[in-house]
């Protein structure tokens, strides 16, 4: 095994991430060390080198979007090296009330991959076991990597935290690296998809993908756009993908009565709301974090068999890391971006 691998180190927040050697993750008990061969970029990541997420710190490697193949097995592992995985994002205790009560995107003891533990911006990743699933190979890498944040965590918001059946109405606020994949599901559930964008390129793929409303907020108005639509009936479920203050109140303007926003983006850290447009209708705003293990594997099966087909704007080699995260930061990705190896 090397004593040594290369990554991008997160060094100084607001700073370009390093491209240095540093020690290889050698597999502890219950772990294995898997070589990446993809690894997805997101706002997030924009998130962390900036220094806004609270749990950060530095140096440390970024990246939790992630294939790769097993490559060393810790003790007590019997897995086939050379297999297939997906690195899933959360490390859990699997013993407080939330794990055991089905919510373990919410452990008390909870580490990510990426965020308080080093993650995949590097040739090799150290993860437990039981968070390497299996995925068949000719799922090609670049769209197999964004699978265990891009595409599972609009799973969950949709199916978990919106509740979405068929025939509901559900607009996608933002519909970049996320989005475009939340369309897929919403459209296998049966949903009526909007989208918005200020980008009309990105309406034009979001458009390909199904949605059945493309709306250009920089020079339509959201409210009147969506009530001509629908008659004045308005939306079941808005996914809010943006995450600042005046998209939580665009969205409890476009949601009908007993209707629900699910914030999925946090750009800002504060929004405000009217309490009685909430109360007398009885709207919800519901939070939404990444996903659970089980909703994974779900949508691994929905994606080998070509329900889903994870899209990817562009992929990157990894020496160009830190193009790849200017681009995301100045807007020029119109869908997820993924570092190769």
């Amino acid at each position: 095994m090397p004593d040594f691998m290369k990554a991008a180190v997160l060094e100084e927040y607001q700073k370009p991430l390093v491209i240095r050697e540093v020690p290889y993750p050698k597999p502890g008990r219950g772990e294995v060390t898997i070589r990446i061969l993809a690894s997805g970029l997101c706002a997030s990541d924009l998130h962390l080198q900036d220094g806004r997420i609270p749990s950060s710190h530095v140096p440390y490697i970024p990246g939790h979007e992630m294939v790769g193949e097993i490559y060393e097995l810790g003790e007590g592992v019997d897995r086939p090296l050379g297999q297939r995985v997906l690195g899933f994002i959360d490390i859990t205790c699997n013993t407080c009330r939330l794990c055991t009560s089905g919510r373990a995107n919410l452990c008390l003891s909870l580490k990510r991959l990426g965020f308080e533990l080093d993650g995949s911006h590097a040739q090799f990743c150290r993860l437990p076991a039981q968070n390497a699933v299996p995925i068949c190979p000719e799922v090609p890498v670049e769209k197999a990597a964004v699978i265990p944040d891009a595409v599972a965590c609009m799973y969950h918001a949709i199916r978990e935290k919106g509740g979405v059946r068929a025939g509901d109405r559900v607009l996608i606020l933002g519909v970049g690296g996320l989005g475009i994949q939340g369309i897929q599901i919403l459209k296998y559930f049966g949903a009526e998809v909007f989208v918005t964008s200020r980008q009309d390129q990105k309406l034009e793929i979001a458009r390909s993908f199904g949605a059945d409303l493309c709306i250009n907020t920089g020079r339509q108005d959201l409210t009147e756009e969506i009530r001509r639509f629908t008659g004045g009936e308005m939306c079941d479920v808005v996914l809010d993908n943006i995450g600042i203050a005046s998209t939580i109140e665009q969205s409890l303007q476009v949601l009908r009565p007993a209707g629900r926003v699910v914030v999925i983006g946090y750009a800002d850290q504060e929004f405000t709301a009217v309490y009685q447009h909430i109360m007398l209708k009885e709207k919800e705003i519901v939070g939404c974090r990444a996903s659970n293990l089980h909703e994974l594997k779900e949508v691994i099966r929905l994606v080998e068999r070509g329900v889903i087909d994870p899209y990817i704007y562009r992929t990157y080699p990894f020496e160009a890391i830190n193009q790849a995260l200017d681009d995301l930061r100045n807007g020029k990705s119109l869908g997820r971006t993924v570092l190769v190896f």
